[in-house]
């Protein structure tokens, strides 16, 4: 009986040591399967509840201070390193295909209007009707006719223009009041000229002092003229640019004129269609 107290005794130290380290044990050997970031206040490992487990540095960088377990606090990882970078931003609009240092068709036609110029000329064929009375005797003058006219002047802008205009229409029918005569409209006057929109459609009116004369049909020599009178011409018409400064077009003309010679009065009057050429 002895004996066996004996062995028994001999038996429950080891028995009671295997017990106490059981727990250990099994704490390392499950350790691997706790998640990352778990705290283990719960197996006891650490007795500080306010410590959080350090956050594990990325597998491209090397472990640092501010990465290692010491530190004691998480540290964010960093940015990647070759990031995209979109240039220009996919938002943004394509930028005008312009020629480096050329300026735009707006920018130079701006230029060259801040010049000031103002140039126009036209010449075209038309109708002309001359009627009064000379000696007491009637007359009248019908048939074709030439006319030209140039102005210069200032464009103080893209829309308006004036000019000091000189113009003429020459009838190419007898005028009646001699053998190989002919009448001519001789005029000087202010041009006004308004543009309208970016089409250049444009009209112009010639408030002029007016002369008629009596010349030779073939060799222009003046006759006799009449008394300084009034008149003018509207001009409506359209231009195309063949550079920002320099316009050709197309108008449609009338004109009228009032004149006075030996005390009798004559009325002329008459249209056309006229080319035009302008620069401003």
């Amino acid at each position: 009986m002895h004996r066996r107290v004996g062995r028994a005794r001999r038996w429950t130290a080891p028995v009671l040591l295997w017990l106490l380290a059981a727990p250990a044990g099994a704490r390392e050997v499950s350790a691997p399967d706790i998640p990352a970031g778990t705290s283990t206040t719960a197996t006891g490992a650490d007795p500080d509840p306010l410590r959080q487990a350090p956050t594990a540095a990325p597998a491209d960088q090397p472990a640092t201070a501010a990465t290692s377990p010491a530190a004691g606090s998480p540290v964010p990882p960093a940015p990647a390193a070759n990031s995209p970078i979109v240039d220009p931003p996919v938002s943004s609009p394509p930028a005008a295909l312009t020629t480096p240092g050329a300026p735009s068709a707006g920018e130079a036609r701006e230029d060259h209007s801040r010049l000031g110029v103002f140039i126009h000329a036209d010449l075209g064929a038309g109708y002309l009707r001359t009627t009064g009375s000379r000696g007491g005797a009637s007359f009248a003058t019908r048939g074709g006719a030439l006319g030209v006219g140039i102005a210069v002047g200032w464009a103080p802008d893209e829309a308006w223009a004036l000019g000091l205009e000189l113009w003429t229409w020459r009838s190419l029918a007898d005028s009646g009041l001699g053998p190989d005569t002919s009448v001519e409209l001789q005029a000087l006057g202010l041009n006004v000229t308004r543009y309208f929109g970016p089409d250049d459609v444009f009209a112009s009116v010639v408030v002029s002092g007016t002369r008629l004369a009596i010349t030779d049909a073939g060799e222009h020599i003046e006759y006799d003229s009449s008394d300084i009178g009034f008149g003018f011409k509207v001009l409506l018409g359209k231009e195309w640019h063949l550079t920002p400064w320099l316009g050709l077009g197309l108008a449609g003309e009338l004109f009228l004129s009032v004149n006075r010679a030996g005390g009798e009065t004559l009325r002329t009057l008459g249209a056309g269609l006229v080319f035009s050429c302008t620069g401003r």
